[in-house]
């Protein structure tokens, strides 16, 4: 009885070594293991309208927009504060507010004072800049655009996060809160 047991858990021992690495054993679930794949121009009755290029997902940013050409010294600042801002007239309130909300309040406090919560609980000891000081209040819509896009002092950049024209709509809302501030 012994020797039954020991021949059959040897034959099971061997018998479970594969020397086949392709092929892995038995799939339990095959749909997931060998998904259906479709070309590029075809149809797919899962996306609307059938079609399989949608377009980018709402809220992407495309990797064109990372070509922001320059970098974080105050030389290229001084380079941005030519640029336009073509959104001067377009001002989105709603819109530029939330984008505040999601990446400047936390540092800059929600009037833009340099009092917000990073600071002002302590976590963070190196004060933010203030908005409504007269050195921001000097810049031009295309420095505060590059400080945004490239950073500024200790300021990581932000331009990776946002498309350009959200970049812009910032700048009208920081402009809008030293409006209301005067």
């Amino acid at each position: 009885m012994k020797y039954r047991i020991l021949i059959f858990s040897v034959l099971v021992i061997f018998s479970s070594c594969d020397r086949d690495r392709n092929t892995p054993g038995w799939s339990y679930f095959p749909d997931m293991e060998e998904s259906q794949a479709y070309e590029t121009w075809s149809k797919n009755p899962y996306f609307e309208g059938n079609k399989m290029m949608v377009g980018p997902v709402e809220g992407t940013v495309a990797t064109h927009e990372h070509a922001y050409q320059f970098v974080k010294t105050p030389e290229d600042e001084l380079r941005a504060a030519s640029l336009e801002n073509p959104l001067a007239d377009e001002f989105n309130q709603e819109h530029a507010e939330l984008l505040y909300n999601r990446f400047c309040i936390v540092c800059h406090g929600p009037d833009g004072n340099g009092q917000g919560h990073l600071f002002t609980s302590g976590k963070y000891p190196i004060q933010p800049a203030s908005y409504l000081n007269e050195r921001a209040m000097n810049k031009t819509d295309g420095q505060l655009f590059h400080n945004i896009r490239a950073g500024f002092g200790v300021m990581g950049p932000y331009g990776f996060m946002m498309p350009v024209e959200d970049s812009w709509q910032l700048v009208n809302y920081i402009r809008h809160l030293q409006k209301e501030q005067d």
